[in-house]
């Protein structure tokens, strides 16, 4: 078992963007353990590390099938971990001595910094609920929703659920109220789209089934 304190304090305006700008900077044809990003993320490895899994979903990237389930499993972990108030992060040996081609981060950084730039010209503290321990633990909470829909292997269950847990972690590692707020709108309607893809899947198989047996 691997811990890093994650003291979730806020970010400067250009520190997520230069921390995920430092991944495309390894070196190629090598691999990354996910306790050594832990350690790169440094004070902020809780909501970095949520970012880190949530935003290849959340945006058009190419994966394999059942990726969205693999990355599932330390959202699970990590949302029940803020939803409990956690100031170290916790992740299995397993997943901590898992290794990741600096190829792949090199192409996730690539894709995502210039997104995390734009976004971050319009990211400010505001609204002080941004800055208390229930907003965390709130966020963790939906979050925690989101992170079991994405483990999914279902159309329509992953994206929107993950971008909603991007937007409220950046906005709370600003202290932004604003973007926190809008984070949860997003995840709202994906857990809605999320319901009516399960309860449809459900239906249909359950019709199949009647139909041929």
């Amino acid at each position: 078992m691997f811990n890093i304190t994650a003291k979730n304090k806020q970010l400067d305006r250009a520190k997520v963007s230069s921390i995920f700008c430092k991944l495309g900077q390894k070196e190629k044809k090598k691999k990354t353990k996910i306790s050594e990003l832990l350690i790169d993320f440094h004070e902020n490895g809780l909501l970095l590390m949520m970012l880190f899994f949530a935003i290849p979903i959340a945006i058009p990237l190419p994966y394999p099938p059942g990726f969205t389930t693999i990355v599932g499993i330390p959202l699970i972990i990590l949302s029940m971990q803020m939803l409990l108030g956690f100031r170290q992060v916790f992740l299995p040996s397993k997943i901590n001595n898992y290794q990741i081609s600096n190829d792949i981060l090199i192409n996730i950084s690539n894709k995502i910094v210039p997104k995390i730039k734009l976004v971050e010209k319009y990211i400010r503290p505001r609204y002080s609920f941004a800055s208390s321990i229930y907003c965390e633990q709130f966020i963790g909470l939906i979050s925690l929703i989101c992170a079991i829909t994405i483990s999914i292997p279902l159309p329509l269950t992953n994206a929107v659920p993950a971008l909603g847990i991007t937007i409220m972690t950046l906005g709370l590692l600003n202290r932004d109220g604003l973007t926190i707020f809008l984070g949860f709108i997003v995840s709202i309607v994906g857990l809605i789209i999320a319901v009516i893809a399960i309860a449809a899947s459900w239906i249909s198989i359950k019709y199949l089934f009647n139909l041929f047996f």
